[in-house]
This record gives C-alpha cells, structure tokens and sequence, in this order.
C-alpha cells in the first residue's frame, strides 16, 4: 500500500521535475546559489523559456539572500541572472515578451531580474535606488 501511494505521489510531481532538470543544462549558479529546488514550478518554467530564447545564464539569487521586503524572491517567484550569451538589456527585453513575467529589472553591474509575481513592473538602476526607477509596463 505504501508503495503505491509513493508511486502515485511521485508520478504527480514528474513533469515539475522534467522542468528542473532541462533548464540545467544552459543554467549555472553562483556558490552561494543552493540550487532551484526553494523556486516554484512556474518559475522554473519560466527560466526554461528565459534559455530557450537567450541561451546560457548564471543564477545570482534566488530565495535566499537579502531583498526588499515583500519581495518575488521569498516566495519563490523571482531570479536574479546574468546572460551569458547576450546583453542584459537584450535579456531583460525577451523576458518581458513571456507571457509568464510579471516584474523585470535590471541593474547596472549588468544582472537582471525576472519574477512571475502578478504585477507588471520593469526598473532599471542600482539595488539600493531601484524603487526610483520603477514603472508600469
């Protein structure tokens, strides 16, 4: 019995862990980045998207770490990334033609950051002033 319910129980996650492990392959981490598995499953499809389209990125942040209070990146929702075969301006500007993307930033030491929280919202400036320069999209 319990292992049929391990079975069915694993077979509902499978295609959440299909997901984590194809953007692996074009994603690399920052060491004190532990990995994708605090993120949601709607963010690591998106991330899959994100490479499919820019090609390979390095995670700089992702739940852990200091952010603004109430931000993306506490639920799950948000990445921070550098590409590495593109421009951050080229990379922030595909991310906020997915359909999934609700914020965009980026920051002038060239990371950029992607959440699929509700709001639309696109920022550019330093980490400390991003609030000055954000708008609505």
């Amino acid at each position: 019995m319990r292992c049929i319910v391990a079975v069915v129980a694993l077979s509902a996650f499978m295609p959440v862990l299909a997901y984590a492990e194809s953007p692996i392959k074009q994603v690399s981490f920052q060491p004190q980045v532990k990995g994708l598995g605090c993120l949601k499953p709607e963010t690591i499809a998106m991330i899959k998207q994100l490479t499919d389209k820019i090609g390979p990125i390095q995670i700089t942040s992702t739940c852990g770490g200091r952010h603004a209070r109430r931000s993306q990146h506490y639920s799950g929702n948000a990445i921070d990334f550098r590409p590495r075969g593109t421009s951050a301006r080229k990379a922030a500007a595909v991310a906020k033609t997915l359909d999934n993307v609700g914020g965009v930033g980026t920051y002038s030491n060239g990371i950029v950051h992607v959440d699929v929280g509700d709001r639309q919202i696109s920022w550019h400036g330093h980490k400390r002033a991003s609030r000055r320069y954000a708008y609505n999209r």
